[in-house]
């Protein structure tokens, strides 16, 4: 079980996702608690199996792995994007993969505390978040990509750290009128990647 006695690294991990939960809205407790039980959720499940949490290696070994580089390269993946992303410690990185998978909850579950329209804000979300996973495996039928297409499909999550960047040094108002002009965030990721731009 997780301890309430957290290390430095724990709490480090805690700190930053609690950090992208006030991104979307979650400020305060709210946020930190959150944060605080998906790092617990995460650590509960890994350390029974002898998987180091703070490993930093893991990009290392799967940039060897034909198998593994393949499909992301196809993509416009580099082997250094894959290393930069998997040589985090895996705690950070499986509490991020946690924490993508309650965004959507959380976009429509503030929207309805806020009155709005909770269908709408799903939409929003699903245009305007980046959606990690493997391409292969996106389901058009699966209820969340309802009116989705193909070129809105998951995209592999080692591109998180060129869209980040990418986001950083462009405008809201840009952002958001290129968004509206590919459909989806992943619409125009893809578009980005295949004119060198991102």
């Amino acid at each position: 079980m997780f301890s309430s006695r957290k290390s430095a690294n724990e709490t480090a991990a805690i700190n930053a996702i609690a950090l992208q939960f006030e991104q979307i809205g979650l400020v305060g407790s709210e946020g930190m608690d959150l944060a605080t039980n998906i790092v617990g959720e995460v650590l509960d499940a890994i350390r029974p199996r002898g998987i180091d949490p703070f490993k930093t290696t893991q990009g290392d070994e799967y940039v060897t792995k034909e198998q593994y580089v393949a499909p992301r390269l196809a993509v416009g993946l580099k082997l250094n994007d894959i290393r930069i992303f998997w040589n985090r410690p895996l705690l950070i990185i499986l509490a991020e993969a946690k924490m993508r998978e309650m965004f959507n909850f959380l976009v429509v579950h503030i929207a309805d505390q806020q009155g709005e329209d909770i269908a709408e804000a799903g939409n929003a979300y699903k245009r305007n978040f980046p959606r990690y996973g493997i391409p292969a495996q996106w389901n058009p039928n699966d209820k969340y990509n309802q009116g989705l297409r193909e070129i809105d499909a998951d995209i592999f999550p080692e591109f998180a750290s060129r869209i980040n960047l990418w986001q950083s040094r462009t405008s809201v108002v840009d952002t958001e009128r290129l968004v509206k002009a590919h459909g989806t965030l992943n619409a125009l990721v893809r578009h980005l990647v295949s004119v060198g731009e991102l």
